[in-house]
């Protein structure tokens, strides 16, 4: 029997309007799964080498089968890229197979079973989404492409003119210049394009987020997490050349699905209430 005096006796489980409390869902031991935060986690310069270092301890405790999904990745995105018309036609599925991986990463760091078609699942739970992401995505390189296509049509255009037939030399330099200011337009273009790229399929895989409403939450993250993702990139820029010169080539394929596997890595430090960081 509860105690009328007790400080909890008129406590209720119970919403003011008759309804349950909504609990956080769990996993099958009952452990809570990680929540979506309302605002991005601010990480230190060093969670970009965590990230990293997470992402290496989940392929390690399954390397033949994070191998196995990573090299298959990598095949169908390299056949389809050969192919004229299906290069164009595969970037838009490119998220669903990260989608999978980020669905793969989640199950196994859940303790669950990973497995082999988690790479396909994503096409069945959230194609419509992530198609969507991926011909944003899509618009965005062709955006981000039109400085350098802009360059190189000058400079084509003047070669078919003879423009640059009486001072060959000082156009040749004009349009190197041109062509390398526009490669610089198109990468500082590139950057804002991956940052409200990078946390989506996250986003919209494990949480249901819209394509539109997770590319805002992941530009938002990528503002406040500029340092930590700088650092990633500088150690994988150092690290794959390193790995692929001491390993005649064969670091590429451990490197690629640590790579992916820091979608996720990355994700629970910045968006959730359980960062792999912290454990």
């Amino acid at each position: 029997m509860s105690n009328p005096s007790s400080p909890y006796a008129n406590v209720s489980l119970q919403k003011s309007d008759g309804q349950p409390p909504v609990l956080p869902p769990t996993d099958e031991y009952g452990s809570a799964l990680p929540q979506l935060l309302t605002s991005p986690r601010k990480c230190d310069a060093a969670a970009g080498m965590s990230w990293i270092i997470k992402a290496f301890g989940l392929f390690k405790n399954q390397p033949l089968l994070w191998f196995g999904i990573s090299v298959t990745f990598l095949v169908i995105v390299g056949i389809a890229s050969s192919v004229p018309l299906l290069n164009v036609l595969i970037i838009p599925t490119i998220f669903m197979f990260i989608a999978g991986i980020i669905k793969g990463a989640a199950a196994q760091s859940q303790g669950t079973e990973l497995r082999f078609d988690h790479l396909f699942s994503a096409f069945k739970s959230h194609w419509q989404p992530l198609l969507i992401l991926g011909l944003l995505y899509l618009v965005g390189i062709i955006i981000a492409l039109i400085p350098l296509f802009i360059a190189m049509g000058s400079m084509m255009f003047s070669m078919m003119s003879g423009d640059m037939g009486n001072n060959y030399g000082a156009m040749n330099d004009i349009s190197l210049g041109g062509i390398f200011f526009g490669y610089l337009l198109t990468m500082l273009l590139m950057i804002p394009l991956y940052m409200v790229l990078w946390f989506a399929p996250a986003l919209i895989v494990l949480h249901n987020l819209e394509p539109i409403a997770a590319m805002k939450k992941s530009f938002e993250a990528g503002k406040v997490n500029i340092i930590p993702i700088l650092v990633y990139g500088l150690v994988f820029s150092l690290l794959l050349p390193i790995l692929i010169i001491l390993t005649l080539g064969l670091g590429a394929f451990l490197v690629l699905p640590v790579m992916l596997l820091t979608y996720y890595t990355s994700y629970r430090d910045v968006w959730t209430d359980q960062p792999l960081s912290a454990l």
